[in-house]
């Protein structure tokens, strides 16, 4: 039973990993995002206290779960396409896979976050998180929820993640001791920030 918990733990710990890395990674585009395009001041985008955003967390774990299937495809098995051949064609299936997936999380996210907030946004009463306008160069949007040109940018982004970031947490999780260290730190950290920004 004991071996039970500790496993069930450790998986939480590696799969909180994911989380907070891309929310880390998340935070520091949206910062430089508007400190370089939108030429304002620095801004911490999130409604925690530590520099991450949970949404982007959750958008790794979704991701992870329906493009990394894509991206372990046998297709040499298929026919007799080139190892090269078949990486390319799943790097490029999966890029469309996550900037489908990536979409849908944004989009989504804004009708749970405040299903009306984007109506008014043009009528000076801008209370939605973020908004994609033609001003800012988000000609082809949703309502200002969902743009072409930041879903292509999230599209590139879960690339980095899926094929940069995700191997090197694998490989950091060999070291089974600090991981686990650094991990459970980290989570803990998360815990009280929760706590401390929407319980007290």
């Amino acid at each position: 039973m004991r071996e039970k918990l500790m496993n069930g733990y450790d998986w939480i710990v590696k799969y909180f990993m994911y989380f907070i890395c891309a929310a880390v990674v998340g935070w520091i585009y949206e910062v430089l995002t508007i400190m370089l395009e939108n030429h304002h001041g620095f801004q911490n985008r999130g409604v925690l206290f530590g520099p991450y955003l949970p949404i982007y967390g959750f958008g790794m774990l979704i991701v992870m779960a329906t493009v990394n299937p894509i991206r372990k495809m046998k297709l040499e098995k298929i026919s007799s396409v080139s190892t090269i051949l078949a990486f390319c064609v799943k790097f490029i299936l999966a890029f469309i896979a996550a900037f489908v997936v990536t979409s849908l999380v944004e989009l989504v996210a804004s009708y749970i976050i405040s299903p009306t907030s984007w109506e008014y946004v043009e009528n000076g009463k801008n209370n939605a998180p973020w908004f994609y306008s033609a001003k800012e160069g988000y000609d082809i949007n949703f309502q200002g929820r969902i743009a072409l040109k930041s879903s292509l940018r999230f599209g590139i982004g879960s690339m980095f993640l899926l094929y940069g970031l995700q191997p090197l947490i694998n490989k950091f999780s060999t070291k089974a001791k600090a991981f686990k260290f650094v991990g459970s730190v980290l989570l803990l950290v998360f815990v009280i920030d929760c706590i401390v920004t929407f319980v007290l």
